[in-house]
């Protein structure tokens, strides 16, 4: 059975319903609500969101879309795929699509292998390549997004999303396609500091730094979704948006993660950017996946329209706490009181992804520019035994089941195409990256011409392979490949820019040829701005951008002690080159939250190192100086003595010794 909660405000007021739906043999109707009660201080009544009999009768004349949410795959598609398969047995009824959440490793051979960022014990080919080979078919049609755990190079030859095999497609870095009427976003990657205002400079072959920087998430990819206008159904993303720990059962999550409790505490658990996208999108609903446990929340957005609201949190908590004052705002009163269980059962919440949620703590309604007024967030555990990776929820569907092209997405793309860096330096933003202006009136009708000639928005079944795949039969198990040393154009990358008509600009060479044609003409080098920025610089509004800095951001806080796999953020080379850590009882997965992985490599090397920005340090000629301004300074003072122009005890103050 699933025990579902959800924590709601109207006005001031907190109300928790608690349900219970059984689930077991076929035929077995869902319970009335075991458990409803006001809680004190609340003179409203509970609403009832179990539909009456009318209501799924009005349910039975729709067509629904059963959706399976997977957490982090971890290259396990064959379990997955068997799991759905008996739960279609067991519960007779049909899945229609799986949404992954990241770290799906689409691993098409050894070679695909050595770009993944993690220890080589870790590495293994899976199940993925039979699905590319066409040994396999997936049974279901297939929708993911990247984690921090990819083959780095394959995502970047569909940047712009495409068909990793057949009846599976990568969303892409940033994307919006339709399935069944629905709308359904995401962002790929995770949030880190560092390099979020960086261009997309990674290149095969891949550094011990670059083969992690890949996977971070960049600001011209938050801005280009930050121009959707019309209301999401779904967003998927890997990492957790800021402050979302505050919007569900804290106590719980820590109790099974107790080492994520410094991190809520100051507001740094999750992304940022996702945190800003989750209050300017406001989807229906946002999966997520990353920290390998289940955990459910439900934030309301009556009060993100309000700019008192940034400019309050902005001015209480000063520059460096302006994102937990902003999820503070809006923070319910309660936390949930359920233990574990999912948050998004379209049957018992909501029979539509785009109906009003008013009855579910929300004010307003859906509309352009404004989104759902509730959005009910789930993350989910990755794919093991006993965990609570997968979730099945019902949705109206609108449209035919299949993938589509989202008009407004290709226009964004095309409005948005000279966004796009491949240089390290940042590249200043429309608007400082805040303007949501959504795409330009001559991209939509360009759009709306293209989709009526063509006749459809289907998304055409271009599935081709570029590599070999891996054949375990004459590669051994001892086998090993090679890191790739180039990018490889994709024809379905090709040909949906060439829709487009928008050149590609996915080639580094070609992109640092055409910079160094433009310095020789006069374009000048150039920095640009907004460079720095930390995760507590975000507020939760329309523009979280940082306070601008001219030099290198600052040094991230040393990561806690995390022994459980999960990429909190120490680089894998470290952890290894460490030896094994110490044994930490409070975390067995190693998870990445976002702390640095940037320190120094087996090499000894720093990312500072290798970044053009950051010049060398002649540390023969920094000392020399120090030992020249030490001596001018005593020349200074006993040439003042001997002057007897001042008495030596003026100096005592300063001077502490060479």
């Amino acid at each position: 059975w699933y025990r579902m909660s959800f924590t709601r405000r109207p006005g001031s007021k907190v109300e928790e319903v608690f349900f219970s739906k059984g689930v077991g043999q076929a035929g077995i109707q869902p319970r009335l609500p075991i458990k409803t009660r006001r809680l004190k201080g609340s003179n409203q009544k509970p609403q009832n969101l179990v539909q009456s009999n009318q209501t799924r009768s009005k349910m039975a004349n729709k067509k629904t879309l059963t959706i399976a949410i997977e957490g982090c795959c971890h290259g396990e598609l064959d379990n997955i795929y068997g799991t759905l398969q008996h739960l279609e047995k067991v519960e007779g009824r049909k899945i229609d699509l799986l949404i992954s959440c990241g770290d799906f490793q689409a691993v098409r051979n050894l070679d695909d292998l050595e770009t993944m960022a993690c220890p080589p014990k870790y590495r293994a080919m899976n199940t993925f390549y039979k699905y590319y080979s066409g040994e396999k078919k997936a049974p279901y049609p297939t929708l993911f997004i990247g984690g921090n755990h990819e083959a780095s190079n394959y995502m970047w030859e569909l940047y712009h999303g495409g068909w990793a095999a057949p009846n599976i497609r990568y969303l892409g870095a940033a994307g919006c396609i339709k399935f069944g009427g629905l709308r359904i976003a995401g962002l790929s990657g995770i949030y880190k500091q560092g390099d979020y205002f960086r261009g997309r400079h990674e290149q095969l072959p891949y550094n011990n730094s670059t083969i992690r920087s890949t996977y971070h998430v960049r600001d011209f990819e938050v801005h280009r979704l930050m121009q959707i206008q019309e209301p999401l159904d779904i967003f998927i993303s890997h990492d957790w948006p800021c402050n979302i720990a505050r919007f569900g059962n804290t106590p719980e999550l820590l109790r099974r993660k107790s080492f994520l409790a410094s991190e809520i505490a100051s507001g740094e658990l999750g992304s940022p950017a996702n945190e800003q996208l989750l209050h300017t999108l406001r989807p229906a609903y946002w999966f997520a996946a990353h920290l390998h446990t289940k955990f459910p929340a439900l934030v309301p957005h009556e009060h993100d329209d309000t700019d008192a609201l940034r400019q309050k949190g902005a001015a209480q908590a000063g520059p460096g706490n302006a994102a937990a004052a902003a999820a503070a705002a809006t923070q319910p009163n309660g936390t949930n009181g359920s233990r574990g269980g999912g948050a998004c059962n379209g049957q018992e919440a909501s029979t539509s992804g785009r109906a009003t949620e008013t009855a579910n703590g929300g004010g307003g309604g859906v509309g352009p520019g404004r989104g759902h007024p509730v959005t009910r967030f789930l993350a989910l555990d990755k794919c093991l035994p006993g965990r609570d990776f997968l979730q099945v929820v019902e949705l109206e569907a609108r449209g035919p089941l299949e993938f589509e092209y989202d008009p407004e997405w290709l226009a964004i793309m095309r409005s948005t195409n000279d966004t796009i860096n491949l240089r390290h330096q940042h590249r200043p933003l429309p608007g400082m990256g805040g303007m949501r202006s959504g795409p330009k009136a001559s991209d939509k009708q360009f759009v709306e011409q293209l989709l009526e000639q063509r006749g459809s928005q289907a998304i055409p079944h271009n599935f081709q392979p570029t590599v070999p795949a891996y054949n375990p039969t004459a590669q051994g198990p001892k086998a090993k490949g090679r890191m790739p040393t180039q990018s490889i154009r994709n024809p379905q990358t090709v040909e949906l820019l060439d829709m487009l008509q928008l050149p590609y600009n996915l080639d580094h060479s070609e992109a640092a040829a055409a910079y160094a044609q433009g310095s020789s003409s006069g374009g000048g080098r150039g920095r640009g701005a907004g460079r720095g920025g930390g995760r507590s610089s975000f507020m939760g509004g329309h523009s979280m951008l940082p306070q601008l800095q001219d030099g290198p951001p600052p040094p991230p806080p040393p990561a806690s002690a995390n022994p459980e796999e999960i990429d909190l953020g120490s680089s894998d080379a470290e952890v290894e080159a460490s030896g094994p850590p110490p044994p930490v009882a409070s975390n067995p997965e190693e998870i990445d939250i976002g702390s640095d992985i940037d320190a120094a490599d087996e090499h000894g090397r720093s990312r500072e190192q290798e970044d053009p920005i950051f010049q060398p340090i002649n540390f023969d000629f920094l000392a020399f100086f120090l030992w020249e301004i030490t001596l001018t300074a005593i020349t200074l003072r006993h040439a003042t003595i001997r002057l007897g122009g001042q008495s030596p005890e003026l100096f005592t103050e300063y001077d502490d010794g060479p």
